[in-house]
């Protein structure tokens, strides 16, 4: 997917181009009125998918966003490997699956996750140009500080990148987990720190609020089919 995010005051811009296509999101865009809280915590961890989670029926809080004239990526839920998971398949598509939250960074900083991708994207397009900006699997989280809001991706990357490089393409940020060929059809229990993230692509100390956070699985630039699973999604205290 082509992004391009705009850093202002109380506003991130997400331009998904397609076909001279666009689609805009801003923090104010993603507010649903019933964001996920710190209420939700049990156990020092905040579930970002709950037993009342559908993708039949997306429960409140919940958005499939979606991009003009490009295909919808698949999301559904899928027992696997005795795990329950969220499946994501592509097929020259792309679209976001995100939860409105508010959630504050300093007291739940870790994202940690399992994932597993069966079917990796293959494509030779370079992947740090907006041409082969696609991934199998990827997070996509809104910081908010006051009116300015900012936004980072967390990657699967597909041929050139190893965990905790950053991919930046036109200033945004993509922090990259893990990838690679060699590690398809492997579960992989992954953790990242949002607190760090934040402060790496903001240039920032201040407080910030988690305001939302996502799913993104997208192969519409290059044409591709990918198919992954993620699994056990939390925020966590540090």
């Amino acid at each position: 997917m082509k992004l391009r995010v705009i850093l202002g005051v109380g506003v991130v811009a997400v331009i998904a181009a397609a076909f001279f296509g666009y689609k805009i999101f801003s923090s104010k865009g993603l507010d649903t009125g019933a964001p996920l809280l710190a209420s939700a915590v049990v156990d020092g961890r905040i579930a970002l998918v709950d037993d009342n989670f559908s993708t039949d029926a997306l429960p409140a809080g919940w958005l499939h966003r979606t991009f003009w004239r490009i295909t919808p990526t698949q999301y559904s839920l899928s027992e696997i490997d005795g795990r329950s998971a969220l499946h994501c398949t592509t097929d020259n598509s792309g679209s976001i699956l995100i939860r409105d939250t508010a959630i504050p960074l300093a007291d739940f900083p870790i994202l940690n996750w399992s994932w597993k991708i069966d079917k990796p994207l293959s494509s030779n397009i370079d992947e740090e140009t907006h041409e082969g900006d696609d991934h199998p699997a990827r997070f996509f989280v809104v910081f908010e500080s006051g009116e300015t809001s900012t936004a980072a991706e967390i990657i699967w990357s597909n041929t050139r990148f190893t965990p905790g490089d950053y991919k930046i393409i036109d200033g945004f940020h993509h922090l990259v987990a893990n990838g690679l060929d060699e590690n398809v059809g492997i579960w992989f229990d992954q953790t990242v720190d949002l607190e760090a993230l934040y402060r790496k692509i903001s240039g920032r100390t201040d407080t910030a609020e988690i305001a939302a956070l996502g799913f993104f699985c997208d192969s519409d630039n290059t044409g591709g089919s990918t198919s992954a699973y993620f699994s056990d999604v939390r925020l966590e205290t540090r």
